[in-house]
């Protein structure tokens, strides 16, 4: 019976080891950027709200964004204060349809904004199939900057240096890895 308690216990030092992150101007308005990380733990084992928000947590994660900076910067994350921030903010998404949305995001008119180029288009989708490869599960972040219900449009002072902020997280099961898709326009 003594094993029946661990099985509900998290490890503590549970952590993701960043393993690098490629930058991608989408056009002069856009940009898009894959970051890569191990979980120190098999994924599988635990809940996805746990999960996400230990890999939330790592300091690798915290950033400020601009329409063309990617600043490292404590209690940031993109357009959002950290401490706004969790799970409960990521829907997942059968990975097959991940690609469909995110290529929809990434074609979708935008005004004064040009569309990506098919040299770009097919760079991107090759980091997109590379990823999905793998068995995965796929989260998207559900908060826009744009949302009027959202009440702290502007969470803090570069907040507003961005139009739209798209963030996915996909967890590659077999490799214990986590890709996070950030797209961003101003």
């Amino acid at each position: 019976m003594k094993n029946k308690k661990n099985i509900l216990t998290y490890p503590k030092n549970i952590n993701f080891e960043f393993l690098g992150l490629e930058f991608m101007r989408l056009h002069e308005h856009g940009q898009a950027i894959i970051s890569r990380s191990k979980c120190s733990h098999s994924i599988e084992k635990h809940g996805f709200p746990f999960i996400i928000n230990k890999f939330l947590s790592e300091d690798f994660n915290n950033f400020q964004l601009t329409d063309f900076m990617f600043l490292r910067a404590p209690d940031f994350h993109g357009p959002y204060s950290c401490k706004h921030l969790s799970s409960e903010d990521y829907l997942e998404l059968e990975s097959r349809k991940i690609e469909i949305k995110l290529l929809d995001e990434l074609n979708k008119p935008r005004k004064d904004t040009p569309q990506i180029s098919d040299q770009v288009l097919t760079r991107f989708k090759y980091f997109i199939d590379v990823i999905l490869k793998r068995k995965s599960i796929c989260f998207f972040l559900n908060r826009s900057i744009n949302d009027e219900k959202n009440n702290m449009k502007f969470e803090h002072e570069w907040s507003h240096a961005l139009n739209e902020y798209h963030e996915y997280i996909i967890f590659s099961l077999d490799a214990d890895e986590c890709f996070s898709i950030i797209l961003a326009y101003d």
